[in-house]
Order: structure tokens, then C-alpha cells, then sequence
């Protein structure tokens, strides 16, 4: 009797098929987190050439020669300006594997059985790296793993932003024009919350800036500071973001600022990292309100969570494929970020 018989070139097809996911566990990871998903949606994001730091310029002081002429023969100022400077920030790696041992293989013999596995362990790499992303950018407050990880926006836009703290390499302590807006909450009525949103609203949108938006455009809450001004709103007219509330983010809308809820929004007043947000306890809702005009998710050019080919080691019996990114979160002007913190999440009317 003929045997039937298949043999299936498990390399090409592990490396084929999981390159080929690569897109879809891309764009799931990004759109799981509120920030990133906004960042990619508003073109945020920005490819660099590489380089050994990030470079960004900043515009921190006026030209203090520009001033009336009381006749037509003043002497105009000549002085030189020097209003221009330079945040730098370091690239950081971010990576990961899947693995698919030999055994595995032998026991899902067939194309199908094949992809199915490795959609598995894909969805899995998925899932951790979407949890790994929010914990460093989200719930952190410093750059964990000895300064490596990503910078997260607790440290972009602080708490208590006239500490001596380097952001970019600039000390907040000693210019003031490196500091973020902020407001420590004291609000026990709905109009009060609502007043001190106005008021933070407004503290981030001062001063113009050519051809960029001047006020926030993003709010990254927590859910019972979402739940809060959800209800402090019920009575009035309510704007929806539709494509934001289909994700699942909320999308309430204030002035030109959509509210988007993250699990991983820690307790800020606290100063407390989230590291699960399962088991998470708030005794004060926070909100971190964005200009992402500022703001960039910086990728190096052709390290963009780059596959690579399942390869076998000498010593093991298993195939291992690597997913490297490299990148930074970066800011350019902080005086248009603000976090509102020690909300009573307890306010009823």
C-alpha cells in the first residue's frame, strides 16, 4: 500500500508565517494602550536615522531686542539672542522572543497545526508586550531597569515638577521654563472638579505656538477619575470620540480634549508604580493632560519591532525568533502638559 508522505520546510514556514503576522501583533499591542494608540493616530510618531542620543530643539526665551522706535534715528539692539537650546534623550531597547521547542513541532505535524501553534505564542508575545509598554510609559515613575526602559509620562509631566529631576538632560529645578502645569486637587463638589479641569486646561494652553495646537488634546485618566467626570457631565450636552469609546478607552470629550481611560493609570498622588493592575487600590484619581503636539513616540529608522528568522541554537532542541524595537518617548515643550492628581473619588454632586 502507498504510504502518503509530507515534509514541510518547518524554517521557512515559522519565519514566513510569523513575519507575516508581524503587522496584526503590531498594531494589536498599540492599540490595547490609550497613549499609543493616539500617538499613531495623530501621526505622532517620528523615525530618526539614528544617532547616539535624540536630539530636540527647544525655543525657551523671547528676542528682547524687538521694542518701539521713538524716532526714525534709534539705535536698534544688536545684542545677540540666545533663546534656543537642546533636550537630549537616550535610545532605549525594548525586546522580546518567541520560542517553539522541536517537540512541539513533531507534535503539530501539518501546516494548519503549525500556524495555529504559533498564533498561540504569537497572541502571547502580544499580550506581554502590550502589558510591558503600559507599565513603563503608563504606570511608572521613573525609568526602571537602571534607567532603561522607556521614559514614562509620570516623569515627562510630574507631580511636583520644581524638584531637582533631569528630563532630556535639562534640570526642572533650575529653569522654570522646563516645568509642566500641574494641580493638586481640593475639589469636593462636581463644580469644583470641573473648575479646576477648566483652570488646568487653560494653565496648558497658554502661550501660542506657530502652526501647532496650543491646547491639550489628550487626557490619560485612570477609570474612577473617567467615572467622575463622566458623572459630573451627565446633566450636559456630551461630545463622543466614536472610534476612541469603540476601542474601549471612553472618548469623552472636553473642549478639544478626548478623555481616554487606562487601567494603568497609577495613583499619582501617592507616587505608587502600578505593577498589576488587577489587584490596583486608588485612594485618589489622577489624569495626565497631553499636548501631543509635543510629544513624539521616536523610533530609530529599521528598528521598528523588527522579526527575525526562528533560529536553532548548537545546544537546544528549540527555534527562537526575536522582536526588537528601538526607541523613545520625547518631549519638547513641558509648559504644555499638565496633571491634575488627589482627586476625591468620592465627590457625588
Amino acid at each position: 500500500m502507498p504510504v502518503n508522505s509530507m515534509t514541510y520546510n518547518f524554517d521557512s514556514l515559522l519565519s514566513t508565517t510569523y513575519m507575516n503576522y508581524r503587522p496584526k501583533l503590531y498594531d494589536n499591542i498599540f492599540n490595547a494602550c490609550p497613549f499609543f494608540y493616539w500617538m499613531y493616530a495623530n501621526d505622532r510618531k517620528k523615525i530618526e536615522d539614528g544617532g547616539e542620543r535624540i536630539v530636540v530643539n527647544l525655543e525657551y526665551g523671547k528676542n528682547s531686542t524687538i521694542k518701539s522706535m521713538t524716532s526714525g534715528y534709534d539705535t536698534i539692539d544688536t545684542t545677540p539672542q540666545d533663546g534656543i537650546t537642546s533636550a537630549y534623550y537616550e535610545w532605549k531597547e525594548i525586546a522580546g522572543s518567541t520560542t517553539i521547542s522541536n517537540k512541539e513541532l513533531a507534535m503539530n505535524q501539518g501546516k494548519s497545526k503549525i500556524i495555529n501553534l504559533l498564533e498561540a505564542k504569537a497572541n502571547n508575545t502580544e499580550m506581554s508586550m502590550t502589558e510591558e509598554l503600559s507599565g513603563q510609559t503608563i504606570g511608572s515613575f521613573t525609568a526602571g531597569n537602571g534607567g532603561h526602559d522607556l521614559t514614562p509620562l509620570n516623569l515627562l509631566v510630574k507631580a511636583n515638577p520644581a524638584t531637582s529631576t533631569e528630563v532630556g538632560g535639562i534640570n526642572q529645578l533650575t529653569y522654570a521654563w522646563w516645568r509642566n502645569q500641574y494641580k493638586s486637587s481640593s475639589a469636593t463638589t462636581f463644580a469644583g472638579f470641573l473648575s479646576e479641569i477648566a483652570h488646568l486646561y487653560n494653565q496648558c494652553s497658554r502661550g501660542g505656538s506657530k502652526g501647532k495646537r496650543s491646547y491639550p488634546d489628550l487626557a490619560v485618566t485612570d477609570q474612577w477619575y473617567y467615572e467622575l467626570y463622566e458623572a459630573a457631565c451627565r446633566a450636559k450636552i456630551q461630545i463622543i470620540n466614536n472610534t476612541v469609546a469603540d476601542l474601549g478607552f471612553g472618548g469623552i470629550k472636553y473642549k478639544g480634549t478626548t478623555l481616554m481611560w487606562d487601567e494603568w493609570v497609577p495613583d499619582i498622588n501617592a507616587g505608587t508604580a502600578m505593577t498589576d493592575p488587577d489587584s490596583a487600590t486608588h485612594a485618589a484619581g489622577a489624569a495626565l493632560w497631553l499636548n501631543s503636539e509635543f510629544l513624539n513616540f521616536t523610533v530609530c529608522k529599521g528598528q521598528d519591532f523588527i522579526v527575525g528568522p526562528f533560529i536553532q541554537p548548537e545546544n537546544q532542541k528549540a527555534k527562537t525568533s526575536i522582536i526588537y524595537m528601538m526607541a523613545e518617548i520625547t518631549c519638547s515643550n513641558r509648559r504644555k502638559q499638565g496633571v491634575h492628581f488627589n482627586i476625591d473619588e468620592t465627590i457625588a454632586a
